[in-house]
């Protein structure tokens, strides 16, 4: 049985382009040299994190999303601070946030950032009877 050559050559086609269809979905985590999952129930604006330790060992992004994000008010539209912990005042890298929870997702991406220790603050929300949660909060460094 004979079969053709175009035939062949365009299964194996099908099957590398799948292949790097894959890959490149995945390189966005894979490239990151750490991260962690938590979640947040009812923070208030000036919550902090943990603190993580970013060697930048791989020159890649820091980034933090909530997502299944829900609030008490309209207003509380959450944003994100990075901070670089040192003695006196830890380096503020800027707030980051997109939509607030009523598009149920906050990310803030800083780019790649240099070694040092880090965490996230919960800013924008004035009164202190705003409230967050997130289900899911992922951070990437």
């Amino acid at each position: 049985m004979a079969v053709s050559m175009g035939r062949v050559l365009g299964k194996g086609a099908v099957i590398a382009a799948t292949i790097c269809a894959v890959g490149a979905a995945g390189a966005t985590l894979a490239s990151a040299e750490g991260g962690f999952r938590t979640s947040m129930a009812n923070v208030a604006g000036g919550f902090e994190s943990r603190t993580w330790k970013d060697r930048n060992s791989d020159h890649w992004r820091t980034a933090v999303e909530l997502s299944g994000c829900s609030s008490n008010s309209p207003q509380a539209a959450p944003a994100l601070g990075l901070f670089r912990e040192r003695l006196g005042p830890d380096s503020n890298y800027g707030t980051r946030g997109y939509g607030g929870c009523d598009r149920r997702m906050v990310r803030g991406d800083w780019g790649d950032v240099r070694s040092g220790k880090y965490h996230f603050t919960v800013k924008n929300m004035p009164e202190s009877w705003y409230r967050v949660s997130a289900r899911k909060v992922q951070v990437w460094y």
